[in-house]
């Protein structure tokens, strides 16, 4: 069996890094969706994918680990670790901040996925009140969003 004291710790404590920079990444990303910095969610959005799969990859990395110890993956194998080894509350620890993390991460991604849905529905509306009115009245733009001609002359023109 794999000496879990000193190995448990490095996986966990490598996953808890990954897991503040994608915190971080997603208070970012909040920042941007808010802003509208579209610019800024297409690099967001690539780092994203990148750290996800690193954190994928971490995990697996542990529950590799935890199935050579001969325990099952994730919170059921660790939590039985823990619970036959009170003393080790180091390790305890860093299963914590893991756990917090993770939390917090879930809690940041719903709520910029609430945050996305809120600004394309105003976007909707937006493109909704547009093109009801240019089908309604004479109109600045047509159904393509191209500026249109109410007269002869193009109020631009006129400028």
């Amino acid at each position: 069996m794999p000496d879990v004291i000193h190995s448990l710790p490095d996986h966990l404590a490598a996953e808890s890094e990954l897991m503040e920079s994608f915190v971080a990444l997603l208070q970012k990303e909040q920042e941007a969706i808010k802003g509208g910095d579209t610019q800024a969610m297409e690099h967001i959005t690539a780092e994203k994918m990148t750290l996800v799969a690193a954190l994928n990859r971490q995990s697996d990395n542990r529950n590799q680990f935890l199935s050579t110890c001969g325990l099952q993956h994730d919170r059921t194998g660790i939590e039985a670790w823990l619970a036959e080894n009170p003393k080790a509350a180091h390790i305890a620890d860093l299963w914590g901040q893991l756990k917090k993390l993770v939390a917090e991460a879930k809690e940041l991604n719903l709520l910029n996925g609430k945050l996305i849905s809120m600004r394309m529905q105003h976007n909707q509306q937006l493109l909704n009140a547009l093109v009801t009115t240019s089908r309604s009245h004479n109109s600045l733009y047509g159904p393509d969003g191209q500026p249109t001609q109410l007269s002869g002359r193009r109020i631009i023109d006129a400028a």
